[in-house]
């Protein structure tokens, strides 16, 4: 019984160290595509909790055009905001904007200290 073992052990063996290698992949397989290196930027918006980009902070991604709703605690606490400078267009929300970088420090001069509950930046 243990030569049979013995035997099939080392059938099994051989057939793994005879089998043919994968082929090299071709560089015609694949071609490659232009990198769209803005598509794959991080872009965002910083905001604080107090004025002059005091307090508690965090840089919240953003995907251009899309509408963010804010979340973590940041609805109705937001007393500065400032957009990425590849956010070139600005950012807006239902009545206010374009914000462009470096953004605004004190969200009370134009009356949206702890207003803001989503917007969208381009």
């Amino acid at each position: 019984m243990q030569f049979f073992t013995a035997i099939l052990a080392i059938a099994t063996m051989a057939g793994l160290t005879v089998a043919a290698p994968a082929p090299e992949p071709s560089p015609e397989a694949a071609p490659q595509t232009p990198i769209d290196l803005e598509k794959r930027q991080s872009l965002g918006v910083f905001v604080t909790a107090d004025i002059n980009w005091g307090g508690r902070s965090e840089h919240l991604i953003v995907v251009r055009g899309q509408c963010l709703t804010l979340g973590n605690g940041w609805p109705n606490v937001i007393s500065s905001f400032g957009p990425d400078s590849g956010l070139n267009n600005g950012c807006t929300g239902p009545s206010f904007g374009p914000i462009t970088f470096p953004g605004i420090a004190n969200l009370v001069s134009i009356g949206w200290n702890d207003r803001i509950n989503s917007f969208r930046c381009n």
